[in-house]
């Protein structure tokens, strides 16, 4: 009797575009998030259900993405988006999760007796890291969009993570 064959779940971060192409399908030219034309980004966009997905390749290895809303409710994904998305860098388990709540400045004092209008926290960010520590993301907490960076690759420079440009980026 033959073995059962076991499939692992698909790693597209570190991956070449042809297999990241079979994985999502036809993609179209994007901009680039982290604004390194000149080091070699080139960034594909795919349509799935709603959402865009955005690869950014340096020398032909998919080193980012991002998963953007574009229909629909301009939320936060659910968990069961957020385990559907992880998926595509492993088993949704693999994945350690730290929800970091954002601190709000103090509100200097004054004297006058302006009715202030309360602001509500809004929701906290969710950090990721993959269980070989070789993807790292962030889910920030009010805005439609997920992304996860792998910051280093062999023979490839290293990528920080940063979180204003990637939101600039995004929108």
């Amino acid at each position: 009797m033959p073995k059962p064959t076991t499939t692992s779940s698909p790693t597209l971060l570190g991956s070449d575009k042809a297999a990241v192409d079979a994985l999502l399908g036809r993609p179209v030219m994007a901009q680039g998030i982290l604004g390194m034309t000149g080091a070699g980004e080139k960034a594909y966009r795919y349509s799935q259900a709603g959402d865009d997905i955005i690869v950014g390749f340096f020398d032909n290895v998919a080193r980012y993405l991002a998963v953007v809303r574009n229909k629909g409710p301009k939320t936060p994904f659910s968990p069961a988006e957020m385990s559907s998305i992880l998926s595509l860098n492993g088993s949704p388990m693999d994945w350690e999760r730290e929800v970091v709540e954002e601190k709000s400045a103090a509100q200097p004092k004054t004297t006058s007796k302006v009715a202030r209008r309360t602001i509500s926290p809004g929701r906290p960010n969710t950090y990721f890291t993959s269980a070989d520590q070789s993807v790292v993301g962030w889910q920030p907490g009010d805005k439609p969009f997920v992304f996860f960076l792998r910051p280093s690759h062999p023979a490839q420079s290293h990528l920080l993570l940063n979180e204003w440009q990637v939101a600039r980026a995004i929108g």
